[in-house]
């Protein structure tokens, strides 16, 4: 009987790392109970970081509502030992009060990566929603940024420059609040910008984005927007994109639409609601038709019967 041959510990450290970037950061960090040799620097090698806090277990409400110390812990440990990340992916439950200690130690780990100068992408998730994060004008200046994804309890204003000067992806999933003129100024900040994506918007300053669209760069655009009860705010549309080749919208129907420089659009997925209910129009309308089917078939039979008529007088004559 033969024994059973580790083939993975004879890997080479960089192959190690790639396939430790593959899994999630609390997987890979498990891995050091293995051997003596990967309790050494191989989470080091990683250069994708997955935290999500929702995998945490906490002992009591007290610790959930603070913050697990040992999760905290755990994380710093880790982006202590990694000093190449090309990918971090954080989601984190916000706690009452934007500057108490856990977000604080929030802000440090996105900076931590950012500062590294290796950051290619950064996918953001808060929730669900307890307390609003208030993402400051660091996070939207960086050299190697390709790929910036935000979904859940953000809230941003920005009054500095953006400088995302190699950003090719950007998603707003649900951001609980951007206002108009900080839409404007990011979207001015990501010349080369190819994809855009945003579902709903700002329930506090709306339209702070969706209702204008302006970019030069853009190819491809999705649009989700669900506000039924602000019919008043749905009064104007623009959508300036004139390398846009795909684009996907769906929202209640606005006053005027102003779509410019479309002349390369190749897909469109149009899904526009209305805002009153065409049920009853539409009922009435089938029965309009059917009665008017009915009162042809009357027509038809009626000429049937002279028809018939006639004939019957041809025979006896």
């Amino acid at each position: 009987m033969g024994c059973c041959r580790d083939f993975i510990s004879n890997l080479p450290d960089e192959i190690l790392g790639k396939i430790l970037s593959m899994v999630p950061t609390k997987v890979a960090a498990s891995t050091s109970i293995l051997s003596k040799r990967w309790r050494g620097n191989l989470v080091g090698l990683v250069d994708t970081l997955a935290i999500d806090e929702s995998t945490v277990v906490y002992s009591n409400e007290e610790e959930a509502r603070v913050g697990s110390q040992g999760f905290l812990n755990f994380v710093e440990k880790t982006f202590a030992l990694v000093s190449k990340i090309k990918k971090l992916s954080l989601s984190h439950v916000p706690r009452d009060g934007h500057n108490d200690d856990y977000t604080r130690r929030v802000y440090h780990w996105i900076w931590s990566a950012m500062g590294q100068g290796s950051l290619l992408e950064l996918h953001l998730l808060a929730g669900p929603v307890s307390s609003t994060v208030y993402l400051q004008l660091d996070l939207f200046t960086s050299n190697t940024l390709v790929k910036l994804s935000l979904s859940g309890a953000y809230s941003f204003i920005i009054f500095g420059r953006v400088f995302l000067p190699a950003l090719k992806s950007l998603s707003l999933l649900t951001v609980i609040d951007i206002s108009k003129d900080s839409h404007g100024r990011l979207l001015d900040g990501c010349p080369v910008l190819e994809e855009l994506v945003m579902t709903e918007a700002s329930h506090f300053n709306w339209p702070s984005y969706g209702a204008l669209v302006d970019s030069e760069s853009l190819k491809r655009l999705v649009l989700f927007l669900d506000f039924p009860d602000c019919q008043e705010d749905h009064d104007y549309m623009a959508i300036v994109a004139p390398s846009l080749v795909y684009l996907d919208y769906s929202s209640y129907v606005f006053q005027e639409y102003s779509m410019v420089d479309l002349d390369f659009l190749v897909e469109a997925k149009l899904n526009l609601r209305l805002w009153e209910s065409t049920d009853h129009y539409d009922y009435s309308d089938a029965n309009a038709n059917a009665n008017a089917d009915d009162d042809d078939e009357d027509d038809d039979d009626d000429d049937n019967d002279d028809v018939d008529d006639d004939d019957n007088d041809d025979v006896d004559d």
